[in-house]
């Protein structure tokens, strides 16, 4: 960026930032269809996590990661049984053939939020505020 100050003076000026983060995801503004889906993706875990006498739940929301104009599942599942005392556990889920699976998950996140940067043209996903997750193309990486 090119600045005139007067009497042939220019002044350039450079800003080097990290990448721009959108908002935190809120999972309290979970999608009912969305938790569906999750819920039968994660079926059988949620079956054993009971029959073991732990609590389950699920909160998600659709979001198109990688701009195919097919939305993926982030989501958050809270159960000591399957996540451990960390924290819930986050997911993304997508589809293939209409039929949507668990392709990343991984325990202990408090907070998620979708950068404006792009790896493999799927969106990094920041976790915790301090650790990235980039697409490597079949699932997400911490890097």
């Amino acid at each position: 960026m090119k600045t005139y100050l007067g009497a042939g003076l220019f002044v350039l000026v450079w800003a080097v930032a990290a990448p721009a983060l959108s908002a935190t995801i809120d999972f309290s503004k979970s999608e009912p269809d969305a938790v569906g889906l999750a819920e039968t993706a994660w079926q059988e875990s949620i079956a054993e996590a009971k029959e073991a006498g732990a609590s389950v739940s699920i909160r998600a929301l659709k979001h198109d990661l990688n701009a195919d104009g097919k939305p993926e599942i982030l989501g958050e599942l809270n159960s000591e049984y399957l996540c451990g005392r960390s924290g819930p556990c986050f997911f993304v889920m997508s589809s293939a053939n209409g039929k949507f699976d668990v392709m990343f998950s991984v325990p202990g996140v408090e907070t998620v939020r979708l950068t404006d940067t792009k790896t493999a043209g799927w969106l990094d996903i920041m976790l915790n505020d301090d650790d990235r997750y980039r697409y490597n193309g079949a699932t997400y990486s911490s890097q």
